[in-house]
C-alpha cells in the first residue's frame, strides 16, 4: 500500500490482492496520511440505482454525454474510452445492458468523484461486491487522472482478461475473508476563540470597530425550477401534436385495424398498447399537422402482461412527459383522454379519475372520460401535462367506463427510451 500511498502518477490503477499481515493496520494509516497529503476517499461498497426518478435523470445525462453535450474535453475522453473497451471486449452489442451499464458509472461519478476531480494528487480507494460495472468505474475514475486501488482481500476479480490488463497487480498475501471497516473522515477540531457578535457589537456604539452585518440572502442566486402549474383545457389539448394515429396492417399489406400510440422520445420511439400492433407486419403511423405517413416494422419491445409496446419511426417526435409518481394519484382527480377512437383523429375528451383497479396483477386506473375503439394506445393526461396512464379499454355496454395501464407500468418500461 506505501507504493500507492506515495505515487504522484495520475495514470495509477492497482488491484491489491490478498491479505498482508496488519492488513487492518494498514488500511487505517493509509486513511491518516491520504487524509492529510492528498484529496481521498475510500468507499467499501457501490449502491445500486433504484429511486425512479433518478433513474430517469441519469438516463437523459447519458444520452446528453453520448452526443456530447455539456462535457469538457476530459470527460469526453474518460467517456468515451469506456464505451470504446466495452465495445471491443464484447463482440454482440446489447443497447439495455450499454446503457444501464453508463447509467451507473455516472450515477457513481456525481456521489464519489465530484469533490475529488480536478484537484492535485487525488486518490480513490474501493473493496466490496466489485464486478466488471465497477471495475470500468475505477477504469473511468483514471481516465480523469485520479489514482484508482482496489482492495481484493479474497482475491482476484473473474472478470475478462481485456479489462484486467489495464491495471496492475501487488500481491499483499494471502487470499482470505476480511472485514474491511468504513472509511471515517477525520474531523479537524477548530478554534472556538470567536470575535463579538453582531448583536454584541451593535449594543457597542463607542467601539473603534465596525460592527458586523448579518449575512445577506442573494436570492437570484437560487436555482429554482419553475414550479407546476395546472393546464387550462386548451393548453393540454396542444399535446395532441404528441399523440399519433397507427395503422395496422399483415404482411401481404392488408389493414388489420388502428389505434393510438404516444411519442416517448425525440429519436421516434411511439408507446402504444400491445394489442394494438399484435396481429400486424407493417404499420403506418400519422403525425397532427403533418400530410406524410410514416411507415415502420419495427417493434422495439413489447410485454403482452402490461399490455404496452414500443414502435419506431424515422421521425423526429415531441415526448410527452411521464408522471413521476411523486404524489399519489386520487379517486375524483381531473383527467384529459387523447386518442383517434373510431380513426377520428385526435380526439380529446375530459373526465375523472373514478376508481383504481388491479387486474391481473396490472394496475389501471378506472376513468371517466369518453373513449372507444382506436382509442387504446392514447394518452391518459393529469391537468400538468403528464402522463398519468394509456388507455387500453373501454367496457362498451357501461357509459365511460375505461381503463388505462397505470404509469406504475409504463415507467419502468420505457425507462431505455427516455431522453433521447
Amino acid at each position: 500500500m506505501q507504493r500507492f500511498i506515495n505515487s504522484q502518477d495520475n495514470k495509477l490503477f492497482i488491484r491489491a490482492i490478498g491479505v498482508s499481515q496488519n492488513y487492518l493496520q494498514e488500511i487505517s494509516h493509509m486513511d491518516t496520511i491520504l487524509q492529510e497529503q492528498a484529496c481521498y476517499k475510500r468507499i467499501t461498497n457501490f449502491p445500486v440505482l433504484t429511486d425512479a426518478t433518478k433513474i430517469i435523470e441519469y438516463h437523459k445525462k447519458y444520452h446528453e454525454f453520448l452526443n456530447n453535450q455539456n462535457l469538457t474535453q476530459k470527460y469526453a475522453h474518460a467517456f468515451h474510452e469506456i464505451l470504446n473497451l466495452y465495445h471491443k471486449i464484447n463482440n454482440y452489442y446489447n443497447p439495455t445492458i450499454e446503457r444501464n451499464l453508463m447509467v451507473s458509472i455516472l450515477y457513481w461519478a456525481d456521489l464519489y468523484l465530484s469533490d475529488i476531480i480536478n484537484q492535485n494528487n487525488s486518490k480513490f480507494v474501493c473493496s466490496g461486491k466489485i464486478g466488471y460495472k465497477e471495475y470500468l468505474f475505477c477504469y473511468f475514475a483514471m481516465q480523469l487522472n485520479i489514482q484508482v486501488m482496489l482492495l481484493l482481500p479474497e482475491g482476484d476479480l473473474k472478470i475478462a482478461s481485456e479489462y484486467l490488463e489495464k491495471s496492475q497487480v501487488i500481491q499483499l498475501g494471502t487470499a482470505s475473508i476480511a472485514n474491511i471497516p468504513e472509511f471515517k473522515k477525520k474531523v479537524n477540531k477548530i478554534n472556538t476563540v470567536r470575535p463579538a457578535s453582531w448583536k454584541q457589537q451593535r449594543q457597542q456604539p463607542n467601539a473603534s470597530s465596525k460592527p458586523m452585518r448579518k449575512p445577506e440572502i442573494n436570492i437570484n442566486r437560487m436555482m429554482q425550477k419553475p414550479k407546476r402549474r395546472e393546464l387550462h383545457y386548451e393548453e393540454l389539448a396542444k399535446f395532441a401534436e404528441s399523440v399519433v394515429i397507427i395503422g395496422v396492417y399483415d404482411r401481404n399489406g392488408n389493414f388489420k385495424g388502428s389505434g393510438s400510440g404516444i411519442a416517448i422520445s425525440r429519436q421516434g420511439y411511439i408507446l402504444t398498447n400491445c394489442h394494438v400492433i399484435h396481429d400486424g407486419r407493417i404499420y403506418s403511423v400519422r403525425l397532427e399537422n403533418d400530410e406524410e405517413i410514416y411507415t415502420s416494422c419495427q417493434v422495439i419491445k413489447y410485454h403482452t402482461q402490461f399490455d404496452l409496446a414500443v414502435i419506431k419511426i424515422n421521425k423526429e417526435l415531441k415526448p410527452l412527459k411521464i408522471y413521476d409518481g411523486k404524489k399519489e394519484l386520487l379517486r375524483g382527480q381531473k383527467v384529459i383522454a387523447i386518442g383517434s377512437p373510431m380513426g377520428l383523429f385526435n380526439s380529446v375528451s375530459d373526465g375523472i379519475i373514478s376508481g383504481f383497479r388491479k387486474i391481473d396483477n396490472l394496475d389501471m386506473i378506472q376513468f371517466t372520460a369518453p373513449v372507444a375503439d382506436g382509442s387504446c394506445g392514447g394518452a391518459l393526461l393529469n391537468t400538468y401535462g403528464e402522463v398519468i396512464g394509456i388507455t387500453t379499454a373501454h367496457v362498451r355496454k357501461s357509459e365511460n367506463m375505461n381503463l388505462a395501464v397505470s404509469y406504475q407500468q409504463v415507467l419502468p418500461f420505457i425507462l431505455g427510451f427516455l431522453g433521447g
